[in-house]
């Protein structure tokens, strides 16, 4: 969720000023990288349409498109290689042959000592012959960076103002392990000036690593680009968002029925607002009016009530021809019954339907009463129907004025039911829900009248001779 927000952000800040939004895919770290996760990140910004002007093709990720590629740092190991030994040429990097247990015999001491862990600088200065004796052992050595005397590293953040790093936080960091795999910190620095990039929008969670991007940047003498951090995303718990808050991934939401318009929207509301009274905003909009002098520091808060209010609205406002296709198709899937075989049924209970969604997954408990034969009863309904004062009383006038009603519509049978409640000595609530509860099984759902004329006068009939049974 964090990093297609982050995505997000950088597509309305290219967007706004007619800039090129890259997707680059960040994966020097072998463990967390296969090409099942290059596919679900190209997928989630393709369904949110989140187009990129550069980076791996959407269809063939092997192949890039743009001219300063490849966009995949796992292909650009030559490049990075030739940089590291360029810096050693120039003295701005040296060989470490400290071996993992030393180092961390190092880390825990540290933290016995309740100090930071530093690298000490044992293998800055070696001689030819210390150099050699340790390549005898076997030893292959790490490439760390020379990090050197001067004032606090300053960041101009585009988002936190002025951000100082004192140089004591810094040690001689690696550049390549000594197993000759680049690190996250030296391959971006170097591919923000590769790629031509100018500006860097991430989360925050990267702040601490920009100083050591700066500092190798001004090592190679590359011009730096503009960074701006955003803020973290938490849960309602203001704790870090994580799957353990239930955060869903993007195509979970698309399987569970989320647009991808309401998704945005939601999305560009986590650290950034237009103002303090409007939420609601299309893509173009949001590209219009996007600004990164909007975008608080302050933590946003991941509230999936939120999202789902959200998503209702945008359901209800969609083109019925928009979202009809996709919940037939779930009707489709869910139903296997004369009812859900009639397309002109299916397309009169969507329509009634669609105004009470919250997700499009939705549409099949909501719709089942009117697909199925025999009903499957809520709890709650049946409770509530056998408890009803005059329950029996009021279900054999409704029964009654169900079977003369006519025609059959909305208008008529609101009437009629009205005049029943009233000769009955009812108020007419008092008639509306028992007939709820027994013609679909439910206490809620969409407009009573409206439904009782798409299920039909036998079904409506029936069903309340059912509940008229339970009673008994």
């Amino acid at each position: 969720m964090g990093s297609v927000r982050t995505a997000l952000f950088n597509w309305l800040f290219a967007r706004h000023h007619g800039g090129v939004f890259i997707l680059r895919i960040d994966d020097t770290d072998v463990v967390r990288s296969n090409e099942e996760y290059l596919t679900n990140i190209l997928a989630s910004l393709d369904w949110l349409g989140l187009a990129w002007d550069e980076g791996p093709q959407r269809q063939e990720p092997g192949r890039d498109q743009g001219d300063h590629g490849p966009y995949r740092q796992s292909r650009r190991q030559e490049r990075y290689q030739s940089v590291a030994q360029q810096l050693l040429a120039e003295g701005k990097a040296f060989h470490c042959y400290c071996s993992a247990e030393e180092l961390e015999a190092k880390r825990q001491q540290a933290a016995r000592q309740k100090t930071a862990p530093r690298y000490d600088g044992r293998c800055l200065d070696l001689t030819d012959a210390q150099r050699s004796k340790f390549e005898a052992e076997g030893r292959k050595p790490a490439i760390r960076f020379r990090l050197p005397d001067g004032p606090a590293i300053v960041l101009e953040d585009l988002i936190r103002g002025r951000v100082e790093f004192p140089r004591e936080m810094l040690d001689h960091f690696i550049l390549v392990r000594s197993d000759g795999k680049p690190v996250y910190n030296f391959v971006s620095a170097v591919d923000e000036a590769d790629l031509k990039i100018t500006h860097v929008i991430r989360g925050d969670d990267h702040l601490s690593n920009t100083p050591k991007q700066i500092l190798v940047m001004e090592a190679l003498g590359l011009a730096l680009p503009r960074y701006a951090h955003l803020p973290q995303i938490l849960g309602l718990d203001r704790a870090r968002l994580s799957k353990r808050h239930g955060a869903p991934g993007i195509l979970e939401l698309r399987e569970e029925g989320f647009l991808p318009d309401a998704v945005v929207n939601f999305l560009a509301l986590l650290g950034w607002s237009y103002n303090d009274t409007d939420e609601i905003f299309s893509p173009a909009e949001l590209v219009e009016k996007f600004d990164l002098a909007r975008v608080g520091s302050a933590p946003a808060v991941f509230d999936e009530k939120k999202l789902l209010w959200m998503n209702g609205l945008y359901i209800r406002k969609a083109p019925t021809t928009g979202i009809l296709p996709e919940l037939r198709k779930r009707v489709l899937a869910a139903y296997d019954t004369p009812y859900a075989k009639d397309s002109a049924y299916v397309e009169r209970v969507l329509n009634l339907v669609k105004e009470s969604l919250k997700t499009l997954a939705e549409v099949v408990p909501a719709t089942e009463f009117f697909f199925h034969e025999e009903l499957k009863w809520e709890e709650e309904a049946r409770k509530k129907l056998l408890e009803w004062p005059r329950a029996a009383e009021i279900l054999n006038g409704v029964h009654a004025v169900l079977g003369k009603a006519e025609p059959f519509t909305p208008e008529c049978l609101e009437a009629q039911l009205r005049t029943s409640a009233e000769e009955a000595g009812c108020k007419f609530k008092d008639f509306v829900h028992p007939t709820r509860f027994a013609c679909t099984g439910r206490v809620a759902g969409p407009s009573l009248f409206h439904l009782l004329e798409v299920l039909g006068r036998e079904r409506c009939l029936s069903r309340v001779q059912a509940a008229c049974s339970l009673l008994k």
